[in-house]
């Protein structure tokens, strides 16, 4: 079957199987699908989660094409730290890298490399496909986010939180991500992965809510590795503390907080120490300086050793860094009103390499504007953790090329998502908010199913 063929064959059962979706979901809010007790009982024990991951998992691994992932850099800097070195001078050309000291390295956030750590020792670099890992943590987020939902008390019962974890998970960019899996993508997943978990431990009702706190702590802790413009969601955590613990306990949970999460922080500060002589992050400012003034990357690279910290930060002096005010208006364009191409050949509408505005993809997510601010003091924290988080992707050189969707936005959609959800359910998720949901999950099928048969074939 030709590729034009078989994406509008997908694509059309796809269409079929999200009405069939919408007419059970009509029959159940009429009262024609009744779960006995026990089936209840077992849905509230953690049975939804199980089935939502089970779901999520195949799913994923259906819309993945199941070829080998050379976009793999983290698997190189795993087996470099298997070897002992942060380095990995023997990166392939065509994967992202930067040279710094005498030494070539892997720029992203390392959070994901840990996590391939076990499959690199036991499959080797060549072995492990990396987009495994990306549908398995997609699947986690699936239940990650239900039981999230269900803990924080958003939604009425399992048919509210579902949809909600539905849009969540599948009427996002998190879909295509997780389902393609290369390696940009597994460090949106992953991060996604440990905040969620950060937040359940946050919001679990327990006689031990220090351990809790801690935990959560060391959780967010990690998801800053994964993808660094999860540092300001801080704010969402401190808000919850102070909020949802009593005031003689709060100062104290703080603190526990801040100590699981700078375990990972301070591995973090050391890990940027050894590599660059700074406890500061500069693969970015090292990449923005390689894709944009090659010419003083180039002449970086000549200088000795022990001149290129200094160097480095005299050119952010003169030509800036990866983040600048003046890169705001094309990110806000590309969030609200970036548009596909379109063609008078088929398949017409086309998700250009350049993304989809989230006003496309996710229209479900200007819900978030009906959370309650009024009654619900945490939404504004919440809100104030999504402006946060923006700000990097707003600011940043580049709207994160090469994907579909808008994959930057991953560092705010958490945040986003919990207002959507409290929006959607302040009064009853009615079915036209259900087919809106499912309108965002066609979409974002959409854009694996296009690049299995297009980009990827």
């Amino acid at each position: 079957m030709e590729a034009g063929e078989l994406y509008g064959t997908v694509m059309l059962s796809l269409s079929i199987l999200l009405l069939g979706v919408f007419l059970l979901d009509r029959l159940w809010r009429r009262g024609g699908i009744l779960l006995p007790a026990k089936e209840r009982g077992f849905l509230d024990r953690g049975g939804m989660e199980l089935l939502l991951f089970l779901g999520a998992f195949l799913l994923f691994f259906l819309l993945n094409n199941h070829k080998f992932v050379f976009y793999n850099n983290y698997s190189y800097l795993a087996e470099a730290l298997l070897h002992g070195h942060l380095y990995v001078d023997g990166m392939p050309e065509y994967l992202e890298s930067v040279a710094f000291g005498g030494h070539t390295y892997m720029h992203f956030a390392p959070g994901p490399s840990l996590l391939c750590l076990p499959f690199v020792a036991i499959w080797g670099v060549d072995g492990f496909n990396i987009s495994w890992l990306s549908i398995l943590l997609g699947a986690g987020n699936c239940a990650l986010f239900y039981r999230v939902f269900r803990q924080m008390g958003i939604g009425r019962g399992i048919r509210e939180r579902f949809w909600c974890t539905v849009l969540a998970v599948f009427g996002t960019t998190h879909c295509f991500l997780a389902a393609i899996g290369h390696s940009w993508f597994l460090g949106h997943v992953s991060g996604w992965f440990f905040l969620l978990l950060a937040i359940v431990f946050l919001t679990r009702k327990s006689k031990r809510p220090g351990l809790d706190i801690f935990l959560a702590g060391l959780c967010y802790g990690f998801s800053v590795p994964c993808r660094m413009a999860n540092l300001p969601g801080a704010v969402f955590f401190f808000g919850y503390i102070l909020l949802r613990h009593e005031k003689r306990s709060w100062l104290r949970l703080l603190l526990l907080f801040c100590a699981g999460a700078a375990i990972f922080g301070g591995m973090y500060m050391a890990f940027d120490y050894i590599r660059y002589g700074t406890i500061m992050d500069q693969g970015y400012n090292l990449t923005h300086l390689k894709d944009l003034h090659r010419d003083l990357y180039n002449q970086l690279q000549s200088l000795p050793a022990s001149e290129q910290l200094a160097f480095l930060k005299e050119c952010e002096k003169t030509v800036g860094g990866p983040l600048s005010l003046s890169s705001i208006p094309y990110n806000l364009y590309s969030i609200f009103l970036l548009p596909p191409a379109f063609s008078t050949e088929f398949p017409y509408i086309i998700p250009t390499m350049a993304g989809v505005c989230l006003s496309i993809t996710s229209p479900a997510l200007y819900f978030a504007l009906r959370a309650d601010f009024k009654k619900e003091k945490l939404c504004w924290f919440i809100l104030g953790a999504m402006v946060l988080c923006a700000l990097p992707f707003l600011m940043n050189y580049g709207n994160g090329f090469a994907q579909f969707g808008m994959r930057y936005a991953m560092d705010f959609l958490p945040y986003t998502l919990l207002l959507a959800a409290m929006g959607l359910t302040r009064r009853e998720l009615t079915s036209w908010k259900a087919a809106l949901i499912l309108l965002c999950v066609l979409v974002n099928l959409w854009g694996p199913v296009y690049w299995n048969c297009f980009y990827l074939a």
